[in-house]
């Protein structure tokens, strides 16, 4: 018989707690709008004073959310995908497998230090990138990179919510005390390399049977090949070729190059040793060995080297990450009635050397001019230019009152990788404060998200944006329910029906419940919601079944992230649609990851610990 009686406050609180997760489970309201409607009910009803009834939003927990968010953001802005995607290619050798395997590496390592749903923001360009060069669809990489985010984000203690939170619940329920220390930046270091390599040996093992089959893709320069051979008489595919010293094209000058080419064709970069030229400038000898990145139609560009000697590759190598859909494209732009170049010749603006564009053509009327035809050309009002170039390069052009840029559609992606030694090393030098524990991690973090903001890797504006607030209100509304739910007793009122279990269960199978309960609850309110309702419980099973209290609350902590069945999750909502995943797949994959998440868990725990 229970010996502790259901009173009127907590009858209130499993009232709450009850509705927060009906609430969470009908998506009828945003989860920050629940977290505040918690903090009300809870003021209201007087439950908490008001010294810890807004104690979620000074904790260190929440500090430490909102920096790792921006060193997050300071990570992708400087530029950090670009520079993993070229290392993954690298060390994979093009190979399904290995790229596979060294994006989950990849995005385990990361997920350490930032949030799961950043790491992988981080890699869906990179994915993007690698899908472009290699044609392998994107659903072979996206579910292992997510899920091995999620894995990687139990390698510290920053690098989930529930481990942000959970020395701060330790310590307001006094397991935390003076002589007792808490639980460590790398405690978890162990238990996460555990669940990361069992994570990636599973898909190693059973991913090409469990992930959806495509087939390769093939990608095209832009969505505007067809209209630029209609229009402009320009296009095609992008072609890599070696120009060989026996070729007659070898030694001679661009413009003498293009000369010679079909009117299709367009010479978009040069390559000559270390030295790029993009866009080319006319002018420069065409050395022996040189690559040029060529458009044109494929067929005759065959021809065309066939006819001069000149060596043609299957696909792009050097110019891969350089001439990307992602990163250029054909765009068009028309002069305005109120630009003042009208009258100008062409060849007066310099293009290429002040723009950054390449002007393939010209179109007015139902002329298109080219090639030669364009030297001479005096602009006028209505003039449309065919042009191709990076994507970056025509967003600046979109500044230019003297153009209209009719091209909208296209990635704009501000990357600064000037700033990239800024944001590692402001990165690097917060994980040292904080594993040197000189310091709070929350310091330590916003060491690192101030570094970012004032070297000009975020901007103010760019860093408020990078924070998740929702996740920020729900973590700060639910942190009192935590207390609410101690200092009224209602987590010993719940825990003391499991007392009758205490000798049909041995000490393992009470974690294994207690890690099942804890993702079941993470699929109803969240992973913090979740963290902080049964941590308090965690504790008191502990002392019921003579097991380590702290041990008991990392469980509900690491638990709380196994959220591999259903769409649900941040991480799992990102790749989704990209993906082309649909419900069933993640419960087909997932099924196992869960399994084996809890298998792994369990026993590395009490292993290690």
């Amino acid at each position: 018989m229970p010996q502790i009686p259901l009173t009127f406050d907590m009858v209130i609180v499993l009232g709450i707690l009850l509705c927060t997760i009906l609430l969470t489970l009908s998506n009828v309201i945003r989860v920050d709008v629940l977290g505040i409607i918690v903090l009300v009910v809870l003021g209201v009803t007087r439950l908490l004073p008001p010294e810890q009834l807004f104690s979620g939003f000074s904790s260190e927990a929440v500090m430490s959310l909102i920096a790792i968010m921006i060193i997050g953001a300071g990570l992708d802005k400087s530029g950090v995908a670009v520079r993993i995607a070229r290392l993954v290619l690298k060390i994979s050798r093009e190979k399904t497998v290995s790229i596979s395997t060294v994006l989950m590496f990849t995005s385990g390592f990361l997920s350490g230090f930032m949030r799961s749903s950043g790491a992988v923001s981080v890699l869906l360009p990179v994915v993007t990138r690698i899908t472009a060069r290699t044609g392998i669809s994107k659903s072979q990489f996206l579910m292992p990179v997510a899920f091995c985010s999620v894995l990687g984000g139990t390698l510290t203690m920053v690098g989930t919510s529930p481990l942000i939170l959970l020395n701060s619940l330790l310590h307001n329920a006094g397991v935390i005390k003076d002589d007792v220390a808490g639980f460590q930046f790398f405690s978890v270091l162990p238990i996460g390399l555990l669940l990361l390599v069992f994570g990636i040996l599973y898909f190693i093992i059973f991913g090409k049977k469990l992930l959806p089959k495509e087939g390769k893709i093939t990608f095209t320069s832009g969505t505007t090949k067809a209209h630029f051979l209609k229009t402009y008489g320009k296009g095609g595919d992008i072609v890599e070729l070696r120009v060989p010293a026996s070729s007659p094209l070898a030694n001679i000058t661009l413009k003498e190059f293009e000369l010679k080419l079909d009117p299709s064709s367009s010479i978009l970069a040069v390559l000559q040793g270390k030295e790029l030229h993009f866009p080319p400038l006319r002018k420069i000898v065409i050395q022996p060995n040189a690559l040029v990145a060529m458009m044109g139609v494929r067929d005759k560009v065959a021809e065309f080297a066939e006819n001069n000697g000149l060596k043609m590759f299957p696909k792009l190598n050097s110019f891969a990450e350089l001439l990307h859909p992602v990163r250029a494209g054909l765009s068009e732009a028309v002069i305005p009635p109120s630009s003042r170049l009208i009258g100008k010749e062409l060849r007066e603006l310099h293009m290429k050397r002040n723009y950054q564009l390449h002007v393939m053509a010209l179109y007015r009327g139902n002329t298109v001019y080219q090639g030669e035809d364009l030297k001479n050309l005096v602009l006028r009002s209505g003039d449309t230019l065919g042009i191709f170039c990076q994507w970056d390069a025509l967003a600046d052009f979109h500044k230019n009152p003297d153009f209209v840029v009719l091209t909208t559609t296209y990635p704009r992606e501000e990357i600064r990788p000037k700033k990239i030694k800024f944001a590692v090393s402001f990165f690097i030098f917060s994980l040292v404060l904080i594993v040197l524990g000189k310091f709070p991690v929350s310091v330590g973090l916003l060491v690192g998200a101030v570094g970012m903001i004032g070297t000009g890797v975020l901007s103010i504006d760019e860093a408020y944006e990078s924070v998740s607030w929702k996740t920020v209100f729900l973590l700060a509304g639910l942190i009192p329910l935590g207390l609410v739910m101690k200092e009224t007793h209602t987590t010993d009122w719940l825990t003391q029906y499991t007392s009758i279990l205490r000798e049909d269960l041995p000490l393992w199978m009470v974690e294994a419940i207690l890690a099942i309960l804890t993702t079941a609850f993470s699929v109803a309110i969240s992973g913090v919601g979740a963290t902080i309702v049964l941590v308090p419980i965690a504790l008191d099973l502990a002392v019921n079944f003579g097991g380590n209290p702290k041990i008991f609350a990392l469980i509900v902590a690491i638990a709380a992230s196994n959220l591999f069945l259903w769409p649900s999750h941040q991480v799992n909502v990102l790749i989704a649609g990209p993906g082309g995943y649909t419900i069933k797949d993640f419960i087909k994959v997932g099924t196992g990851m869960t399994l084996l998440y809890w298998i792994i868990m369990l026993i590395g725990i009490n292993l290690i610990f």
